[in-house]
C-alpha cells in the first residue's frame, strides 16, 4: 500500500525532488495523508484533471493557531474565500471517481501552513498557490523522507512530470 498526501506548495516543487520531514517546504495540505492500493499513475491522472480545470489561488495569511492532538503544532491559518475548499472537494471527487480510497478524512478543513524552523507566514502575507503536488509519504529512502511524485500547475493542461514508483 502506498501512502500519499496532496499539497499546494508555496514555492514550486519539482517531480523526483525529495526532502526530510524536518525540511518540508512550506505548503497547504489539500488532502491529508491516505493509503491506497491504487497505482500512483491512477492518483496522478486524477490530480492532473483537477489541476487542469483549476485556477491559481490568491489568498492571505491569517491568524496563528495551534494544531495537533496536543495543540502543540504552531500554524498560520490561510484565509479561504472558498477556493481552497472547492479545490479540495474537486480533488476528493476525482479520487473517488478513480476508485482511490482516501479513508476517513477530516470533516473540518482549515487551510493552514505549519511553522517550520526554516520559514513561516506572518499575518497578512500574500499567498499565491499555483501548483498541486502529489507526495509519497513512504519513499524507499526511509520514513523520515518525502518524495515528490508529480506536480501540476493549476490551470494548465499538462503535467510537469510524474515519477514512476520505485520497483
Amino acid at each position: 500500500m502506498t501512502r500519499f498526501v496532496i499539497v499546494l506548495p508555496l514555492s514550486p516543487l519539482t517531480a523526483a525532488e525529495s526532502f526530510t520531514v524536518a525540511d518540508w517546504p512550506l505548503h497547504v495540505t489539500l488532502v491529508e495523508p491516505f493509503a491506497t492500493d491504487r497505482p500512483s499513475e491512477v492518483v496522478a491522472a486524477a490530480l492532473g484533471r483537477v489541476a487542469r480545470d483549476a485556477s491559481a489561488i490568491t489568498s492571505t495569511a491569517g491568524e496563528p493557531a495551534m494544531f495537533g492532538r496536543r495543540h502543540d503544532v504552531p500554524v498560520t491559518l490561510i484565509r479561504d474565500g472558498g477556493e481552497i475548499s472547492a479545490l479540495r472537494g474537486e480533488a476528493l471527487s476525482a479520487l473517488a471517481a478513480a476508485e482511490v480510497e482516501t479513508g476517513h478524512l477530516r470533516t473540518e478543513f482549515r487551510p493552514h501552513v505549519t511553522v517550520k524552523r526554516h520559514g513561516r507566514l506572518e499575518r497578512g502575507d500574500r499567498v499565491l498557490l499555483r501548483q498541486l503536488a502529489l507526495i509519497d509519504m513512504r519513499p524507499p529512502s526511509g520514513s523520515h523522507h518525502r518524495r515528490v511524485l508529480g506536480v501540476w500547475p493549476l490551470g494548465a493542461a499538462s503535467v510537469t512530470r510524474v515519477v514512476p514508483p520505485p520497483d
